[in-house]
Parts: C-alpha cells; sequence; structure tokens
C-alpha cells in the first residue's frame, strides 16, 4: 500500500462551468442592456405624455373654432377663445352647452406630475371669430402664434393652417431653463 496515495484516485481533468469573472461579465453586459432598455422606456413614456397634452389642446382650440363658426360669431364678446396664461394653465371660453352664451371659461393645468408645459412668451390669446380665424381683442384678424408643449423628451407644437385649421407636429424645444 502506498502511503502517499491520494485518498480518492478521481482526478479532476475536465472541469465544466463557469469562473467568476466570466459570471461577471455576463452581469455587467445584462445590466448594460437593461438600463439602456429602461431609459428608451422613459423617454417613449415622456413623448406620450407631451403627446397626449398637446392633443388636448389641439383638441379645444379646434372645439373654440368650431364653436364660433356654428354660433356665426361676429362680436368679440361671444367669440370662442382659448388663453394660455403661463407654462401651465390655460382656460377655454365657448358655448358647451349650445345655448346661444359661452359658458365661464374653464380653466385648465397641464399635469406638473408630467413635466409637460408651455414655451413663452405669454399670455397667449386665441380668440376665433365667424370664419375660424383668429382675431386680436378689437377683431382685427392676427396670424395666431405657434404654440410649444414641451418636456424632457422633447417639443410639439400646434399651429393653424392657412384656413385656421388645427395642426399639430414636432417643434424644437426653445428653452430648457424655466
Amino acid at each position: 500500500m502506498n502511503v502517499n496515495a491520494p485518498l480518492n484516485n478521481t482526478q479532476f481533468t475536465n472541469q465544466s462551468g463557469f469562473s467568476l469573472v466570466e459570471v461577471a461579465i455576463v452581469v455587467a453586459m445584462l445590466a448594460v442592456i437593461l438600463g439602456f432598455a429602461l431609459m428608451s422606456f422613459v423617454k417613449a413614456s415622456r413623448q406620450v405624455d407631451r403627446a397626449g397634452a398637446t392633443t388636448e389642446i389641439a383638441t379645444f382650440l379646434q372645439k373654440a373654432r368650431l364653436d364660433s363658426m356654428r354660433r356665426n360669431a361676429r362680436d368679440v364678446n361671444q367669440m370662442s377663445q382659448v388663453k394660455i396664461f403661463n407654462r401651465r394653465y390655460y382656460a377655454i371660453t365657448l358655448d358647451g352647452d349650445s345655448d346661444g352664451q359661452l359658458d365661464v371659461p374653464l380653466v385648465k393645468a397641464l399635469p406638473e406630475n408630467l413635466g409637460v408645459e408651455f414655451e413663452g412668451p405669454f399670455p397667449k390669446t386665441y380668440i376665433f371669430d365667424w370664419l375660424g380665424q383668429t382675431v386680436d381683442s378689437q377683431n382685427h384678424h392676427v396670424p395666431p402664434p405657434l404654440i410649444v408643449v414641451g418636456n424632457s423628451a422633447g417639443a410639439s407644437s400646434i399651429r393653424f393652417d392657412n384656413e385656421g385649421k388645427v395642426v399639430v407636429g414636432s417643434a424644437v424645444k426653445i428653452s430648457a431653463n424655466r
């Protein structure tokens, strides 16, 4: 009997499995991929938030325009309008109950938790005459200013075409400072 012989006759010549370094590399690669996926998801979510807010504003502008046309509003005091007060607040004045008279203005706010806001300068007022065109407070036709709605994911614009219809598109965000 050999005293120096190993207790076990099996020798490990063909090892299989992963080393700790290999596992660490795979985990690091997965973390990077998941980080990019999460950033893309957050950006897409912010784009959807901005698009929703922009669509809501555009819808109110179109409703006000059509309301003035439906009621054949020729007096500025009877014309439907949308007024943007500041980065978050705006008001819509129209005949919502179809009684022929303008209702009390509905004041709305862009959701603060979404980080969506209007670009200045403020205030911006959109008064619509019986032709659906924008006018000033003296009932003179004026070109409507561009509306830019932005957040950290970019900006969207609301403009009016030559017929006065509301058009939503993309925009370059003017300023990042508040």
